[in-house]
C-alpha cells in the first residue's frame, strides 16, 4: 500500500498553518527489540537484571538498554570491578566491565536508571568510568590533576551526567549502528 505524499496535501497544510505548527516534526516507528515499552521503563526505574548481548556500548562509551541509556550495578561483591571496597556503579563500558565481560560472558548485570537503595553502604561511581568519559577532565593518570580528578569523583552527581548524557529517548538510527556489548 502507498500513501499519498501529505507533504502536499493542502487540507493538513491549512490546519498545520492555522495550528501554528512550523515544523513537520517527526515519527518514528516502535520497534520493541530497540524501544521500550512503557512497562520496561517503569521496570527500568526500579532496576532489571539482564545478559549482556541485551546491552549496547554508544559510541561515547555509555551503556545502553533499548533506547535507553543506563547505569549498570553488581549486587554480590563490591570492588569487583573496581580497586575500591565501597559498591560501584557504572556509567560507561570501563576496562573493569570489559574484563568482567571476557572473564565472566554469562553473568547477568543489573541495571537501571536510578541507583538502587544505598543499604549497606552508598553507592559509588566508578572512577574507572569517568576516566573512559573524560567526565569533567576526570583524569586519573595524570598526577597533576589528582586533586582536581578527586574532587570530580568525590562530588559526582548522577543528575549531572544525565544532563550531559541524556537517559532517553536514543534514536533508533543511532542504536542500529551499534553492536552488543562485546
Amino acid at each position: 500500500m502507498k500513501l499519498p505524499d501529505f507533504l502536499g496535501f493542502e487540507p493538513f497544510n491549512t490546519l498545520r498553518e492555522r495550528m501554528g505548527a512550523e515544523q513537520l516534526g517527526a515519527f518514528e516507528f516502535f520497534d520493541p527489540r530497540l524501544h521500550l515499552t512503557a512497562a520496561e521503563r517503569s521496570e527500568l526505574a526500579d532496576g532489571l537484571t539482564v545478559g549482556w548481548s541485551q546491552l549496547r556500548c554508544m559510541h561515547d562509551y555509555t551503556l545502553a538498554y533499548k533506547n535507553s541509556r543506563i547505569l549498570l550495578w553488581f549486587e554480590d561483591v563490591p570492588g569487583r570491578t573496581t580497586d575500591s571496597s565501597v559498591p560501584c556503579y557504572h556509567l560507561a563500558y570501563c576496562r573493569g566491565l570489559q574484563m568482567l565481560r571476557r572473564q565472566e560472558p554469562d553473568q547477568r548485570v543489573h541495571i537501571g536508571t536510578q541507583l538502587p537503595a544505598p543499604d549497606p553502604w552508598p553507592w559509588r561511581v566508578c572512577p574507572r568510568c569517568l576516566q573512559q568519559l573524560e567526565f569533567r577532565g576526570f583524569d586519573a593518570a595524570r598526577g597533576r590533576h589528582r586533586d582536581y580528578s578527586e574532587r570530580v569523583l568525590e562530588t559526582f552527581q548522577l543528575s549531572d551526567f544525565f544532563r550531559q548524557y541524556p537517559a532517553y529517548p536514543l534514536t533508533s538510527a543511532i542504536l542500529r549502528a551499534l553492536d552488543a556489548v562485546e
